[in-house]
């Protein structure tokens, strides 16, 4: 559930999977404690609420990934995606990607009576227009890596308030030689258990997708647990990284 440790597994199975000559594609899902994570180009003062989070015990991290900031808690369920490029399924070109595997899970929420639909314009998945992901992504060196958030029954009030930084903040930049401060795309969202009358536990969502995908890929999906060099990497990315506020936050501007 540690927010920093999620982020580093998801970053090792990207860096290790990208160095493999024969590549096995990962379905990765997982859940974290109350968090804002911000994508790697953001500035966190443009994006979150400092003193909420440190009041309300939300930790803010950033993750290898661009796009913008999203907020985790246990009412959400986080996938991973990393796929071998070079595997005739795949498309090569990013926006066909997301079409293929965010439509996909938009999809799969569909075999569960969810009205869900993939906004191939802003590369998330809506419920009566209101969006209920956040998605980004990684194209590197052979690999396709997506992850994502559904918010299925998370607190919408925390997120709300933890997305919403006021003005005159300390200000973070995130590198002094280089500042880019991408601002995300502001959006009204929902819980997937607030439109529909019953809506599918955790374990439903899991096992839709992983057909979903196995039907797309035509591979077959075994359950796995973590190498051992993707555990020491994650790792190593846990300790070089992820727990460094440098990292997560920046440095203070003087």
């Amino acid at each position: 559930m540690d927010i920093y440790q999620n982020l580093a597994v998801d970053e090792a199975i990207a860096r290790c999977t990208s160095n493999q000559e024969d590549k096995i594609s990962t379905l990765r899902f997982w859940r974290s404690d109350r968090a804002v994570v911000i994508g790697r180009f953001q500035c966190v003062h443009k994006e979150v609420n400092l003193s909420y989070c440190k009041n309300m015990q939300i930790a803010i991290a950033r993750r290898f990934t661009g796009g913008g900031a999203v907020y985790h808690d246990p009412g959400n369920l986080n996938f991973s995606i990393c796929a071998d490029r070079s595997d005739k399924y795949v498309p090569q070109t990013l926006k066909e990607i997301y079409e293929l595997f965010i439509g996909n899970v938009s999809t799969a929420l569909q075999s569960l009576n969810v009205p869900s639909m993939y906004d191939p314009v802003l590369s998330c998945i809506r419920i009566n227009d209101l969006k209920i992901t956040g998605t980004a992504g990684w194209l590197k060196r052979g690999v396709a890596f997506l992850h994502g958030t559904l918010l299925i029954k998370s607190d919408l009030s925390m997120l709300r308030q933890s997305l919403s930084p006021p003005e005159r903040q300390t200000v973070f930049l995130r590198d002094r030689t280089r500042v880019r401060c991408m601002e995300s795309k502001r959006d009204n969202v929902t819980n997937i258990a607030d439109q529909v009358k019953k809506c599918p536990s955790n374990e439903a969502i899991k096992h839709a997708i992983a057909q979903s995908i196995k039907i797309i890929s035509g591979q077959a999906v075994h359950k796995e647990s973590l190498s051992e060099e993707e555990k020491d990497t994650a790792q190593a990315l846990y300790q070089s990284r992820y727990s460094q506020s440098e990292w997560n936050l920046g440095t203070a501007a003087q």
